[in-house]
C-alpha cells in the first residue's frame, strides 16, 4: 500500500501497536491527527473470518463524512470495523476489488505473452 501511494504522490503515516520513529500508535491517534488524515487503510488481518468481530483500536469516535476507510479484508465483505465508519458518516470500502485485480494482473503476467 505504501508503494502505490507514494506513486500516487499521497503522503502517509503508519499506525501500530508502538509508537516508533516516523508512524503513529494507536494510542497516539487525537482527535486533531484523525482530521488530518481523512484516508485511512486497514492492513491488518483484524476482523477477517472467523473473528470478525475484532477491528484494530482505530478512535471511531473522531471520524466523519469526510473520511474514506479501506478495509483490505474482503471476508467478511462488511467487517466490523466497515460498519462502526459507516455509522459515523464515512464511507467504507473492502479488499474485494484489489484481490479482483490482482488476480487479473496475475493472469495477465503468466498467461498472455
Amino acid at each position: 500500500m505504501a508503494y502505490a501511494l507514494k506513486l500516487l504522490g499521497i503522503s502517509y503515516t503508519f499506525v501500530s501497536r508502538s509508537s516508533e520513529k516516523d508512524q503513529y500508535s494507536y494510542s497516539d491517534l487525537s482527535e486533531h491527527i484523525m482530521q488530518e488524515y481523512k484516508l485511512i487503510i486497514n492492513c491488518t488481518p483484524l476482523g477477517t473470518h472467523p473473528n470478525t468481530s475484532n477491528f484494530p483500536s482505530i478512535p471511531l469516535d473522531f471520524l466523519s463524512s469526510q473520511h474514506l476507510l479501506y478495509d483490505l479484508i474482503y471476508n467478511p465483505a462488511e467487517t466490523k470495523l466497515m460498519q462502526l465508519a459507516l455509522k459515523k458518516g464515512a464511507t467504507a470500502i473492502n479488499g474485494e476489488q484489489m484481490l479482483k485485480l490482482q488476480a487479473e494482473k496475475a493472469w495477465s503476467i503468466w498467461t498472455l505473452k
